[in-house]
């Protein structure tokens, strides 16, 4: 990681916070040196504003735009069997590719930005963390911006333990990842849990929030994420626990128009359990890239994260969640234009990210819808698969059987409810509905790696398809990213390489 300069002098961003569209309200405005900054409540707000802030630079993508962070869509869908790179051509984002085709060095773009960016991260939660004890300050709403601190930093070491395995662990604003070796993953991972634990402890429920801070990291959240943690585990019984809380908390419900959770109009609804804001209040509106780079490039787009046909085949006769995840030539979208998806490779795009045309004040780059990282559909389908290990069968089927039900949409002649009560079939079965619920939304390497399937899924696709795409993934070495060659040279050798890189 670059050594952060800038941070280190500077305390933190100031946000403006308030409104009814979220805490978010405003682009960075102003920078607090330090010797002026964690005196205030006011600036305690800022600090932990600041550290939601950074959520959105790990929303960005590539050499078009001016910042670049964690690129989910590459990592977590190109770099499966869910999505081709898609682009102008092949040598379009050509480190995107080598992510796709496991070809990747430790100087690919994808890794070098992924631990930047994440470490920056987890450097904000930090100043929050060290510099909020010593403000005089409602000690209640103190508390609550240390556990929402410490429910980012949770969420930004378990995302590094997912892409890079070890990693330093960095709990304090007083040394730099380049300053320690590498921690061992379940470290790591204690870390995050303890992090977590102490978010869901503190922090209020969705609904005792107000209108003003949607968007916030709520109990459920931390929950969620911790039932999450486990299931990467493998450790099914508290996994079924703590995704159980969530379910029982009766915050969440799923709700009844499966498409219109990917609208502005539909987020932060009653299945969001945690979004990246963006601030829609022309013109000040805060610009997610996400629709324009996966929007058809004879459109407003770009063309990348181009579902495959795989994916599309997936879906079972009838199911109304195929048209609400991928469009194609000639569909009707959801705000009148008739779909033309370019040079799309797999002849299909990503509906989740498409921007109709009243999300697009003053053009299609300025679109600022959410993006949903954790929803109540996951947390049912993980809670299924955990109850299903755990030999609680009744308890999965009940879970799966609720995400099949909404996805039905009111149509009873599709999508019947699953009987089977074999583990191994319903384990399957689970799989099944996870891949087709939430499609290209940055979680099916989450779940390939984590039941073991990943290096067989994508060799299978390689062999399937005759394609590059997974054909050189090698078991042992392509579960995670290289550490990148910049960040082992900055800490004169502290760091060390991943095996095979």
């Amino acid at each position: 990681m670059k050594k952060l300069t800038l941070i280190t002098l500077i305390a933190l961003i100031a946000i403006g916070v308030g409104g009814c569209n979220g805490f978010l309200n405003e682009e960075p405005q102003a920078q607090i040196a330090t010797s002026n900054a964690y005196q205030t409540a006011d600036d305690a707000s800022r600090a932990v504003t600041s550290a939601y802030y950074r959520l959105q630079a790990n929303n960005w993508c590539c050499d078009a735009v001016d910042r670049n962070g964690y690129m989910y869509w590459v990592i977590d869908n190109v770099g499966t069997d869910d999505a081709i790179k898609g682009g102008e051509s092949g040598g379009d984002q050509v480190y995107a590719q080598k992510v796709a085709y496991y070809t990747l060095t430790p100087t690919n773009r994808t890794a070098e930005e992924a631990w930047n960016n994440l470490y920056i991260d987890i450097r904000y939660a930090n100043i929050v963390l060290d510099k909020l004890p010593d403000i005089e300050m409602d000690s209640d709403l103190k508390k609550r911006y240390m556990a929402e601190a410490k429910f980012l930093r949770g969420y930004d070491y378990f995302l590094l333990v997912q892409t890079f395995g070890d990693v330093p662990l960095v709990k304090t604003t007083d040394v730099e990842a380049y300053d320690k070796k590498r921690a061992p993953a379940s470290d790591v991972l204690k870390q995050a849990i303890s992090d977590f634990k102490d978010a869901a402890s503190v922090l209020p429920t969705k609904s005792q929030y107000s209108s003003e801070d949607i968007g916030r990291a709520s109990k459920g959240a931390a929950q969620a994420y911790l039932g999450k943690l486990y299931m990467w585990m493998g450790d099914f019984t508290n996994a079924e626990d703590w995704l159980g809380r969530v379910i029982d908390s009766k915050e969440y419900s799923l709700a009844t128009d499966y498409g219109m959770i990917f609208t502005k109009a539909g987020e932060n609804g009653p299945g969001s359990i945690f979004e990246i804001q963006y601030n829609y209040n022309p013109p000040k509106t805060q610009q997610n890239p996400m629709g324009v780079v996966q929007g058809s490039r004879s459109m407003y787009g770009w063309g990348f994260n181009a579902p495959t046909q795989d994916f599309v085949d997936e879906f079972e006769s009838g199911d109304p969640r195929l048209k609400q995840s991928v469009y194609e030539n000639g569909d009707t979208l959801r705000d009148g234009r008739v779909a033309d998806v370019g040079n799309s490779p797999s002849g299909y795009l990503n509906y989740k990210e498409y921007v109709g045309t009243s999300e697009a004040p003053g053009g299609f780059f300025n679109s600022a819808n959410n993006e949903i990282m954790m929803r109540f559909a996951k947390v049912l389908l993980w809670y299924a698969e955990a109850a299903n290990e755990n030999g609680h069968t009744q308890k999965a089927l009940d879970a799966l059987n609720r995400v099949r039900k909404r996805a039905r949409q009111g149509n009873s002649n599709v999508l019947p409810d699953v009987t089977v009560t074999d583990k191994t079939k319903l384990r399957k079965a689970i799989w099944h509905e996870e891949r087709v619920e939430y499609g290209n939304e940055y979680d099916r390497r989450f779940d390939l790696l984590r039941t073991g399937r990943m290096g067989d899924v994508m060799r299978g696709y390689a062999q399937k398809y005759n394609t590059p795409k997974g054909a050189n993934f090698k078991d042992g070495k392509n579960e995670v990213l290289p550490i990148p060659a910049a960040e082992i040279s900055l800490s004169d050798g502290k760091l060390t390489q991943n095996p095979g890189y």
